[in-house]
């Protein structure tokens, strides 16, 4: 018994440790293909703009982190099949389970491992990524692409200055193309504040900046108060930049924010009394996607650990292949539901972990079909 149980131990730990090397290798070749896929949808930018070649070593080192988060769950999932599969052709599974070792134990062992990865992913995820992502954010824009955010005073309450007024802007509503809460503060030749004007909405179109709602021009402080709800013209010339782009790209995406960010964010959201649903899946996918390691190898696990023999281990890669793919697709669709209001926010985040939690533990549940060979030691 005592040797048996060596045995066992010793062909887990292998397992364990085939899936770990594969892992490395899985991530390190994915970093390279997105950052060789990566750097020749930019090149043409980098050659037009004569970029130096340590500003762009420096944009890709900072997006480095966003690259191993967005691509640890594929590599977990092709790292799990190939150790399994490697195992399975030296006839090393079977021999566990002579050994009295079900592929529910096996599969209790890698999901430990995956459990571990899950929550180095969530932790890189929200405390490396976010100021990293920025970085590289920053560098693109001003070494790269060669734009100038001089005029751009914040992130999210934003101080814009033109020639002849100076632009307050509470929120940018990238779905909208909108800017909210937006109030103009009009200056004279020598810097004189010659009257205030407040917009509740100015949305961006085909024809340029158009005006949404009711504005209205509001009292300079120390001058004679103008009536009250004095309105405003409505073909009143905005000074504003000539795009939305601007704006655009002043707003932080999901990766670039924290779960505590995205929360505050929501927060303000509802102070104005603006829709939080699209923020509000963006928060609940920072608490789902890290498991995603954890979901696909719910279900790859039983596929994996039922081959029969070698002859079919290539069948059950491609299959395991579509299974991985067939996640991020769920995972896209509940995310467009979610943003659209049909799903609650929640849901729409963690409804591909659900699924794939939940077919992958009753695939584990049902009996392992019989082998057609046994071992003993």
């Amino acid at each position: 018994m005592g040797e048996r149980t060596l045995m066992t131990g010793k062909i887990l730990r292998l397992l364990l440790g085939d899936f770990f090397a594969v892992l490395l290798v899985t991530q390190a070749s994915a970093i390279a293909l997105y950052v060789v896929v990566d750097f020749f949808e930019r090149l043409d930018v980098i050659l037009r703009n004569t970029v130096e070649p340590v500003a762009v070593a420096r944009y890709f080192a900072f997006k480095l982190p966003l690259i191993v988060s967005q691509t640890l769950a594929v590599s977990t999932a092709i790292a799990i099949v190939a150790a399994i599969a490697v195992r399975h052709r030296h006839n090393e599974i079977l021999a566990l389970e002579a050994a009295g070792v079900g592929p529910r134990r096996i599969a209790l062992a890698f999901s430990g491992a995956t459990i571990l990865i899950c929550f180095f992913g969530g932790a890189w995820a929200e405390w490396v990524v976010p100021p990293a992502t920025r970085a590289a954010q920053e560098i693109s824009l001003r070494e790269i692409k060669k734009r100038d955010r001089r005029n751009v005073l914040a992130d999210r309450e934003i101080w814009l200055r033109r020639p002849h007024a100076i632009y307050h802007v509470t929120y940018v509503d990238q779905t909208q193309k909108a800017l909210l809460g937006v109030t103009a503060y009009v200056i004279t030749e020598d810097f004189s504040l010659q009257e205030i004007r407040y917009f509740p909405e100015i949305r961006w179109t085909s024809t340029g900046w158009s005006i949404i709602g009711h504005p209205r021009q509001l009292p300079v402080p120390g001058t004679m108060a103008n009536p009250p709800n004095t309105s405003v013209p409505s073909d009143y010339l905005l000074q504003l930049p000539q795009s939305f782009e601007e704006f655009a790209e002043v707003q932080r995406e999901p990766e670039e924010q924290s779960t505590l960010e995205l929360w505050n964010k929501r927060a303000f959201l509802r102070t104005l009394g603006l829709p939080t649903t699209r923020v509000s899946v963006d928060l609940y996918l920072k608490t789902a996607l890290p498991f995603a390691p954890l979901a696909i190898a719910a279900i790859l696990l039983p596929v994996a650990l039922r081959l029969d023999h070698a002859k079919r281990i290539a069948k059950v890669v491609a299959f395991s292949a579509a299974l991985g793919f067939g996640y991020w697709v769920l995972l896209g669709v509940a995310t467009s539901l979610g943003y659209a209001g049909t799903l609650p926010a929640l849901l729409a985040a963690w409804l591909a972990n659900l699924t794939y939690g939940t077919i992958g533990a009753g695939l584990l549940a049902a009996p392992a079909p019989r082998r057609k060979h046994e071992l003993t030691f």
